[in-house]
């Protein structure tokens, strides 16, 4: 029965699943990005996942060294891990080329890349109070976007365009 569940993920490996989560944010994030953390570990818990194991590269540009990613790709070679979370291809770099050969290394390894929904932040409706530095434009967009709400299942990142 679980394995069915997660065969439409593109999880078809029996046993234990083995769950990584991996963030990055540059500039440095002083709250260590705790609001993404949060969501990986619910979005897994709604999938019924076991809690991921976080690797963060707190502070540092994709075009530059990463040692958790590095430990990552170390660990996801080796078969610790078969799912990895992540918001988005963009966490391992604003290059969707370089960002797209990084998920087919990833998937190459038996992994499957499984991309958060957006994170939701709720807003409050209305105009800003006066005095706010918000330009109009964007209190604008704001309004429009308030009655709005999209629910977005994890998506397998099997078909991106590197990880053939």
């Amino acid at each position: 029965m679980a394995e069915e569940k997660f065969a439409r993920l593109g999880i078809t490996e029996s046993g234990t699943l083995r769950i990584a989560g991996y963030l990055r944010c540059f500039p440095f994030d002083a709250w260590g990005m705790e609001t993404h953390r949060i969501a990986l570990r619910s979005c897994a818990g709604e999938l019924g996942l076991p809690e991921p194991s976080i690797y963060l590269d707190n502070g540092l540009r994709s075009r530059g060294p990463l040692p958790r990613l590095e430990r990552l790709m170390d660990q996801v070679a080796c078969g610790v891990y078969n799912v990895l979370l992540i918001p988005g291809p963009f966490v391992f770099s604003l290059h969707d080329p370089e960002a797209s050969a990084i998920v087919g290394r990833i998937t190459g390894f038996g992994c499957s890349v499984l991309e958060l929904p957006p994170l939701r932040v709720p807003r409050h409706s209305g105009r800003e109070p006066p005095g706010s530095m918000a330009p109009p434009s964007a209190c604008a967009a704001d309004d429009a976007m308030a009655g709005r709400t999209t629910t977005v299942g994890f998506k397998p990142l099997t078909d991106h365009p590197g990880a053939m």
